[in-house]
């Protein structure tokens, strides 16, 4: 796989210096004695949800609010799915749709607001992170509807929102989420509106990649075997294909992708095969495996999640430019 971003839009992949490498190592040193995450046990995102929603509450507790930051609520079958707008601080030359990860079971759009408010005011796109049903009572359908209904009220008021063309993205499971919704507007004729799609970390195959059925509880971050007990408990709320996961669907005439992965993650073949089938069918995917770096690395306090998270807000400027709505 050719780690470069399409075109070399944005450069030739990546070299790093020994010093960006010899902090990774450290910080994965870390990272070896501290706890995996067990993403199939309920109780545990239950209590780390609630955890977060009252750190959250806490710290704004007496602060004015963002100047940047607008919501929206969109029906879903009687479901209220949110919308959190963060907006550019110049004119808006495009829209960036995020799905947050979380295993699928726990997290929301303001926590990765450390992720998206770059994005934003580096890009000069709005962003709209989407609140969707997380699925602690394992029914990821009903997740999958809830951003089938954010990204149809999307497209639907492009005009209002004072953009033409978006990018979907998301982290781990997010990127599950966002290939989902794109394969969703391509069904319905709407693809055209979709300028890119871009994953860190994506979660494409729910039947267990290789590296993923090959991991074990020393995987850093996350534990592996459990994230494989966690698909097996979402799984039967789908059907078809979409029970196997974006991976295995026709995956001709999309947009242009940028697909980032970390060398250690237990799914990292799920990025490495999504961008060789990608490129295959559509012809302008890429991807680039950042080396000793575990899933989610790019929330990590080193250099290599510096770069990747530049080389997403780099890729996203370009494809504004490049799609002919970066004209001030």
């Amino acid at each position: 796989m050719n780690e470069a971003v399409p075109g070399n839009a944005v450069g030739k992949h990546p070299c790093f210096t020994r010093h960006e490498l010899a902090r990774a190592r450290g910080l994965n040193t870390v990272l070896n004695v501290l706890p995996r995450y067990h993403t199939d046990r309920r109780w545990n995102a239950k209590a780390v949800q609630v955890t977060v929603r009252a750190v959250q509450f806490l710290c704004s507790l007496g602060l004015p609010r963002h100047s940047d930051i607008a919501h929206r609520a969109i029906l879903a079958d009687g479901r209220r799915v949110g919308l959190r707008l963060i907006l550019p601080k110049r004119i808006r030359r495009g829209l960036y749709v995020h799905f947050h990860g979380g295993a699928w079971v726990m997290g929301n759009a303001r926590l990765d607001d450390r992720i998206t408010r770059p994005i934003a005011q580096n890009c000069r796109v709005l962003v709209a992170g989407v609140d969707f049903h997380n699925a602690v009572d394992d029914r990821l359908d009903i997740t999958l509807e809830d951003c089938r209904a954010a990204i149809d009220w999307v497209v639907e008021h492009l005009s209002e929102l004072q953009v033409e063309r978006i990018i979907l993205g998301g982290e781990s499971s997010g990127a599950h989420l966002a290939a989902e919704t794109l394969l969703h507007l391509r069904e319905r004729g709407r693809a055209g509106v979709v300028a890119g799609f871009i994953s860190v970390c994506g979660a494409f195959d729910l039947t267990g990649s290789k590296s993923l059925r090959r991991s074990t509880g020393r995987s850093l971050v996350i534990d592996g075997p459990a994230a494989l007990r966690n698909l097996r408990r979402l799984t039967p709320s789908l059907s078809g294909r979409e029970a196997e996961g974006p991976l295995f669907a026709d995956l001709s005439g999309l947009p242009p992708a940028l697909l980032i992965a970390g060398a250690l993650d237990p799914i990292v073949d799920d990025s490495l095969s999504m961008a060789r089938q990608w490129q295959q069918q559509s012809g302008n995917a890429d991807c680039v495996a950042f080396p000793h770096a575990p899933h989610g690395f790019n929330r990590f306090p080193t250099r290599l999640a510096a770069r990747a998270n530049g080389l997403v807000r780099s890729w996203i400027s370009q494809s504004c430019e490049n799609d002919g709505s970066g004209d001030d």
